[in-house]
């Protein structure tokens, strides 16, 4: 485990919060998106690309669940 934590602790658990992190990313796919862009530190980069693989999905996949899964107020807000 890196300095972040392991991503498939913070998204992939099988929790009902995860669960609906990915129900509400799925909903959100459907919607026109914007463009995000972050400098974050190499480890944490890596550790999304490799939760990615892991799962078979891409990288803005993993990101956007760990987004909605943070803001407790999506998309209500």
């Amino acid at each position: 485990m890196g300095k972040h934590g392991d991503l498939s602790d913070a998204v992939g658990r099988k929790t009902g919060k995860s669960r609906e992190a990915r129900e509400q990313s799925e909903q959100a796919a459907e919607e026109p998106t914007k463009r995000l862009n972050a400098n974050v530190p190499e480890s944490l980069h890596r550790a999304v690309r490799m939760e990615a693989a892991r799962r078979g999905v891409e990288m803005k996949t993993v990101m956007m669940e760990a987004l909605i899964e943070y803001l407790p107020n999506y998309p209500e807000e």
